[in-house]
């Protein structure tokens, strides 16, 4: 008998922590960088400097950085290996609530720097 509570004690750690969501224990938004375009990008300011993603491969996604305070569009800059691009929104939407995010980064035919936001 001990041995099935101790089995079945077992199991329900194992589910409870199987089933945390991995947004159950942000601090903050959190924010990635996902490469729609067809050029690498050896790095991307958001905010002038405040926060770096480097080394996301055409077709990839950054790992999620923390936010103190994140918007649906920031002001954002992508270098490539040759060319530097630039995107400046018109205004900042209200802050982030607690959750994950991604600003999706594409390259127009123009050569213009797209955002577009996603919820994850």
């Amino acid at each position: 008998m001990k041995k099935i509570l101790c089995a079945i004690g077992i199991l329900a750690i194992l589910v409870s922590v199987a089933c945390e969501d991995r947004d159950d224990n942000l601090m903050a938004p959190q924010v990635r960088i996902q490469n729609l375009s067809d050029f690498d990008f050896v790095r991307v300011q958001v905010r002038n400097d405040s926060i770096v993603y480097e080394n996301v491969a055409a077709g990839g996604f950054s790992d999620y950085l923390e936010y103190e305070i994140a918007y649906q569009q920031d002001a954002i800059a992508v270098e490539t290996d040759s060319t530097q691009f630039s995107f400046m929104p018109d205004s900042l939407s209200d802050p982030l609530p607690l959750g994950l995010y991604t600003y999706q980064l594409d390259i127009s035919e123009n050569g213009e720097l797209e955002l577009t936001f996603k919820v994850d």
